[in-house]
């Protein structure tokens, strides 16, 4: 029987099939006429029709009547089974699943979240705490002051709230010994008070509210999480908002954006300064919080898909432990005993990253085995499958390398050393992912 990991983090929900196969999509849906439409496309409609799209469904997760007469929702757990159903069809339907789960869902959520998943159908052999997920084999990593038993810090960022929990490795096994939500800092905050501080720039130097009207609300919330992750390599970033007056130009500092930030961080940061041991991960869904904050920057930071191939390891002994016992009593997982010899046993084949075939921009795709024609104009994006000189610039996968045939004067392409699947390139402020279509 086909096999996936379900990760649950409303920031990037994400499902992984036994095939290397992965699809994503944030924790947005956008009722219409026709049904309900989850992901990117609903994003982009966010500040447009507020009163349409939902976006807490995750953390609100329950059967509470919603207000309004909704031909596709009665309440929050319909339309997050509307976006379940289309991460399962899009990993092709799989007979089994593990998910993973923070701290965040309560034991209601997490019994609602399993009754929906039977119903999609699919059985449901294991749930796993997210933060053993992302930090159960990464024992020789993490140092302590007793090498018998070490601990890190792991940090999880989610649309409207965050989860710290310690995990402790011991000679018999690791487990997550305390775990606490912050509720107060979620990614949606975050987004929210740079919007506000790119208005109050505007407002300031041009007299222009992009706020009046929510097409302008809608374009700077587009472009945030691109513009946050420059600040990586970036101490100051220079962006155009389009206007009714032109295109009006605003520069970003990351001092400025500390400052900001400060209030939002100050549990965060108390509870780092408790942690005795110092050592702190970052789960992929917090990188926002090491790039816009110099106190976590040299913290650890988990690369994309660590949690569910870890999942994936598991597996064999999920699937023997629930054939065992009654499926109704699934919990979540918050140990593992015995790690390196579980570790050690015969995996499931997965296939490795391989190289990228295509291009990934807001849910779209492109091929990249001929060359791909990008033109960034007036904060727009426009792809064309072939060479055009009055492009932006012009990418091809060659061998194992992203090649620029071409790029304008003006613009600055990153490219990444090698074209694997995963790895992320830069023009201008734009972030794209590369990535491995399979039979596509």
């Amino acid at each position: 029987m086909r096999l996936a990991v379900l990760e649950l983090n409303d920031q990037a929900l994400l499902i992984k099939n036994q095939d290397g196969e992965v699809f994503s999509e944030p924790g947005f849906a956008l009722h219409t006429g026709e049904g309900i439409v989850t992901g990117i496309e609903a994003r982009k409609q966010a500040w447009l029709q507020p009163q349409n799209v939902y976006r807490q469904y995750w953390r609100n997760l329950n059967q509470t009547e919603l207000s309004g007469d909704l031909l596709w929702a009665r309440h929050h757990a319909d339309i997050a089974f509307a976006q379940l159903k289309t991460l399962f069809n899009s990993a092709g339907s799989p007979e089994r699943l593990v998910i993973s789960v923070a701290a965040c869902f309560d034991d209601d959520q997490l019994s609602l979240l399993l009754g929906l998943l039977g119903a999609i159908p699919v059985e449901v052999i294991g749930v796993v705490d997210s933060s053993l997920a992302d930090c159960m084999y990464m024992a020789d990593h993490v140092h302590g002051p007793k090498e018998e038993e070490k601990t890190t810090l792991h940090i999880d960022l989610h649309l409207f709230q965050s989860v710290a929990s310690q995990i402790t490795y011991r000679e018999d096994g690791v487990q997550v010994t305390a775990q606490r939500v912050l509720p107060e800092l979620g990614a949606m905050d975050i987004y929210s008070l740079l919007a506000k501080h790119i208005r109050d720039k505007l407002v300031k130097n041009f007299r222009f509210d992009p706020m009046d009207a929510p097409q302008g609300e809608q374009a700077i919330h587009d472009l945030l999480p691109d513009w946050v992750i420059r600040f990586e390599s970036q101490a100051e970033y220079g962006m155009v908002i389009p206007s009714p007056r032109g295109d009006l130009p605003v520069m970003l500092y990351k001092s400025e954006v500390l400052e900001l930030l400060s209030s939002r961080l100050n549990k965060l940061s108390s509870m780092l300064r408790q942690f005795s041991d110092n050592d702190v991960t970052f789960s992929k869904n917090a990188r926002m919080i090491s790039v816009l904050t110099d106190e976590f920057h040299a913290s650890r930071h988990l690369k994309a898909y660590q949690g569910v191939d870890s999942c994936f390891k598991l597996a064999d002994d999920l699937l023997a432990d629930a054939l065992q016992s009654d499926s109704d009593n699934l919990h979540r997982i918050t140990s593992i005993q015995h790690l390196e010899d579980k570790s050690a046993k015969p995996q499931l084949e997965l296939r490795p990253a391989g190289t990228a075939t295509h291009l990934l921009y807001q849910g779209q795709a492109w091929p990249l085995q001929k060359p791909l024609s990008i033109t960034i104009e007036s904060d727009r994006v426009q792809v064309l499958e072939r060479h055009d000189d009055a492009a932006t610039a012009v990418l091809v996968v060659e061998g194992e390398q992203v090649k620029a045939l071409h790029k304008s004067p003006k613009a600055t392409v990153e490219l990444p050393h090698i074209a694997l699947c995963g790895m992320e390139l830069f023009i201008n402020a734009y972030r794209f992912e590369l990535i491995e279509v399979c039979n596509g």
